[in-house]
């Protein structure tokens, strides 16, 4: 084997390690690919199951504060209602407040 012939089989080597590096590097972008798109899913399923209980949980807070208003409005007026109103000192109150309107 001359050197020419030894010169072409290493070019021919290289080419083909050449190749094999390519397609290792396609293989592994396709790879790093699908990995990256799954965890991109699994990262938004996550999110969107912790969104959702937030959700439920922030629903129940606002009813709660919605019962508790009521509760609290409600005891108001109750108490509102049990004292007793004295007109002529609400009469004179009034007339007070239009003499210095005036």
């Amino acid at each position: 084997m001359d050197s020419v012939d030894s010169i072409d089989r290493l070019v021919e080597i290289e080419h083909q390690a050449a190749d094999i590096i390519h397609e290792a590097e396609e293989k592994a972008s396709g790879l790093l690919l699908d990995a990256k798109t799954k965890a991109e899913s699994l990262q938004n399923q996550k999110i969107a199951e912790v969104r959702k209980k937030f959700d439920a949980d922030h629903e129940v807070f606002l009813q709660s504060l919605q019962a508790q208003s009521q509760k609290e409005i409600s005891d108001y007026r109750n108490n509102l209602s049990t004292i007793p109103l004295n007109h002529a000192v609400l009469a004179e109150t009034l007339r007070g407040f239009l003499d210095t309107e005036a």
